[in-house]
């Protein structure tokens, strides 16, 4: 699904193309909800869902689907749980909405859609929920805005910072000291120094070999490595943060062998097991990490079924649930996470039925 294709409405875009997915880091056993939400490429929506917090089966949530703009790709949610952004790779814009904190409904945030460049591939929010960050395709830039922490309007902070061909993704370490963006066309991951003030972005020194066509990039709980999903090689490639510039280092054994053309990773609250979406084989492998040296090894019987074309993978911050975003088949795959193996188990009921092409997925707890 790679390339350019033409969708039943006649727009012509790029499928290569990332949603970013993430786990916000909840407070486990704190009786407060969880929730999930996609956006729903072809459906031009975002769809939001209650977790079943016994079973993990999914709820569609009052209201949902909620409209967003053309082709949304791409979802985040601040770590508090008040305010989601989705991008809107068709109407080059952010749609920002406001989260009902005990029902999980959106509310569009007055002043939104907010204008980027053109083709915005990824959002992320920054752990602090004071800053997102903004891929853009054809600048080949990843802009910065500033959020309103009473309203979650965005402000535009500066000047955006170059990337490489094609930033597809962009991870930030839980201390908000460095952002990662990985150039699938240029096979490489770019590192930023982020101002803590302003938010802005500085790049420091070249940009960091990959593996073939890395697709997207997560920093795991710690703040210690990187790991980068590299479409093209059918591996991850897993790098140690200097922990004073933000300086790679590529990780002994680096790449890791994973399934067939890995679109996205998730790791879970702690730490100790790494989920892969596998869009070739519709699998989600899983793998446990060394916590000390960042080394990925492959949990025996750790390669599970999901629907068609999985390109999101997120755990839920209890870290007791996985959900993974099935682009092809329409649906959200669940499953029970197994603690002490890190196998996963489909939850009664699923896949749970979602707008169509759901492309990018977060669970998130709601304080």
């Amino acid at each position: 699904m790679f390339g350019i294709k033409v969708n039943s409405t006649g727009f012509l875009m790029m499928t290569l193309t990332l949603g970013v997915t993430q786990a916000v880091a909840g407070v486990v056993g704190s009786g407060t909800p969880e929730f999930v939400y996609t956006a729903n490429q072809i459906a031009h929506n975002v769809s939001a869902y209650k977790i079943n917090p016994a079973t993990g089966a999914l709820q569609e949530v009052s209201g949902s689907p909620y409209a967003a703009g053309k082709f949304p790709i791409s979802v985040t949610v601040d770590h508090a749980g008040h305010f989601a952004y989705v991008a809107n790779q068709g109407s080059d814009s952010i749609s920002a909405y406001k989260i009902n904190a005990e029902t999980g409904a959106l509310k569009e945030i007055v002043g939104s859609p907010y204008k980027t460049d053109a083709h915005p591939l990824a959002v992320v929010v920054d752990a602090a929920g004071k800053f997102i960050y903004v891929t853009a395709r054809e600048s080949r830039h990843v802009a910065a805005f500033k959020i309103n922490p009473h309203s979650g309007a965005l402000t535009a902070v500066g000047h955006p910072a170059v990337t490489e061909e094609n930033p597809l993704s962009v991870a930030i370490d839980p201390k908000d000291r460095f952002a990662y963006v990985v150039n699938y066309d240029s096979n490489t991951l770019s590192v930023y120094k982020i101002d803590a003030k302003s938010g802005a972005l500085t790049a420091m020194g070249a940009a960091v070999a990959t593996d073939v066509h890395p697709i997207f990039a997560t920093v795991d709980v710690t703040g210690k490595f990187v790991y980068v999903a590299n479409y093209g090689s059918t591996s991850v490639s897993a790098y140690q943060i200097n922990q004073q510039t933000g300086a790679l280092t590529a990780v002994p054994g680096s790449p890791f062998t994973v399934g067939p053309r890995p679109y996205s990773i998730s790791i879970e609250p702690n730490d100790h097991y790494m989920y892969v979406a596998n869009w070739s084989d519709n699998t989600v492998t899983v793998h446990t990490l060394d916590l000390n040296t960042g080394a990925l090894t492959p949990v025996s019987a750790g390669r599970t079924a999901t629907g068609s074309y999985p390109y999101a993978v997120a755990v839920d911050p209890s870290g007791h649930f996985a959900y993974v975003a099935n682009n092809g088949a329409g649906d959200i795959s669940a499953y029970t996470v197994d603690a002490k193996s890190g196998a996963l188990h489909l939850v009664a009921g699923s896949p749970f039925a979602s707008g169509k092409g759901p492309y990018s997925l977060v669970a998130v707890t709601t304080h």
